[in-house]
């Protein structure tokens, strides 16, 4: 029996269009649920230029599924963008693999909770 998940996004960017490109990547993969505001972040990606903005966005995930949608071209990024991503463990592994296949992703680590995981990835 499948099961579905919810995961939240984050994005902190230093470029609007480097951000909505990761979503959007997303979004063609796995149903979105809904946008948080963005708000200023506390940190920069690495060789960020100008300001960071963070923003989240909420999806759909069933872990025991592939990603819905067509394949997705390599996208380009000005800048790194790094991504939190927090859920149950199976639906964020699915989303890191489904960004690994777009982007070049480095891990810059993981928590793991009773019922949530939560990893942050820098993608170029």
């Amino acid at each position: 029996m499948s099961t579905t998940a919810e995961i939240t996004v984050e994005v902190v960017e230093n470029d609007a269009h480097d951000g909505d490109t990761v979503l959007a990547v997303l979004a063609q993969m796995f149903q979105a649920t809904g946008d948080i505001p963005p708000m200023p972040a506390a940190t920069a990606p690495a060789g960020a230029i100008g300001p960071a903005m963070c923003r989240a966005r909420s999806f759909l995930m069933d872990p025991e599924s592939t990603p819905m949608g067509a394949a997705v071209t390599a996208p380009h990024l000005a800048h790194s963008v790094d991504v939190d991503i927090l859920g149950p463990s199976d639906a964020v592994q699915q989303a890191r693999q489904a960004l690994a296949g777009v982007f070049t992703v480095e891990d810059l680590g993981w928590v793991s909770g009773e019922h949530e995981f939560e990893t942050r990835l820098r993608l170029s």
